[in-house]
């Protein structure tokens, strides 16, 4: 579904085809808060993978301005066959455990661990080596924000109709018809909480595991 669409179904439902009452613009500015709305909402809905240059004798690195949560890190060093990950501290914890960290009392090194303040991501040990590419970061994502009728909604199509019901919620309380803006606004949390509960179940981990039963040891004996 794209800008367009949405339009047409938000201006057919409520009755204003012409957009006198509820414009283009407000549905645009509407789809854009329900994108950021429901990504909230559920963290897992948009993943992304981002890559940075580590600098020699720099410990800090700005984050994707797009992150909505960090997930993990991970850092490839010049002999390093592949990433690996860092240690997740909170700077209380770096202050505890590495005393000393913000200044020159350490060597630098290739990083072991990291922690996040002020939208700053700070590697410790300090890279001792510039290499492209060797910090890795694992991440959810916010959406991208719409403008034009053509431009397709940035979420996954199951969402589509939650935003749908969202920008409705938004054109009735314009209205102030009070019920109906309620019950939309309901209708969206219900499709976001359905979808989220579904991908919990699409990413649970099931191995398969093999019971022997007692009828099974002749078989496996041999004496069948």
């Amino acid at each position: 579904m794209n800008v367009g669409d949405v339009k047409t179904r938000v201006k057919n439902t409520f009755g204003d085809e012409s957009g006198v009452q509820v414009t283009d613009g407000s549905i645009v500015r509407w789809i854009n808060d329900a994108q950021r709305d429901i990504a909230n909402q559920n963290e897992g809905v948009l993943e992304a993978i981002g890559t940075t240059d580590s600098i020699q004798g720099t410990q800090d690195y700005a984050l994707p301005s797009n992150l909505l949560v960090l997930r993990s890190v991970s850092y490839k060093g010049s002999s390093d066959r592949s990433f690996r990950s860092l240690a997740g501290l909170s700077m209380q914890q770096f202050d505890l455990y590495i005393d000393g960290w913000d200044g020159t009392a350490f060597a630098q090194g290739q990083p072991l661990v990291y922690c996040v303040f002020n939208n700053i991501l700070k590697l410790f040990p300090i890279p001792v080596e510039s290499l492209v590419g060797s910090i890795k970061l694992y991440y959810q994502r916010l959406p991208n924000d719409v403008a034009l009728d053509a431009d397709p909604l940035d979420l996954p199509q199951p969402y589509h109709n939650a935003v749908v019901n969202y920008c409705l919620s938004q054109a009735y309380e314009l209205d102030e018809d009070w019920d109906s803006a309620g019950n939309k606004m309901q209708q969206m949390t219900a499709d976001v909480t359905a979808n989220r509960e579904r991908e919990k179940w699409t990413h649970t981990d099931y191995y398969s595991t093999i019971t022997v039963l007692p009828d099974d040891n002749d078989f496996i004996s041999g004496g069948y």
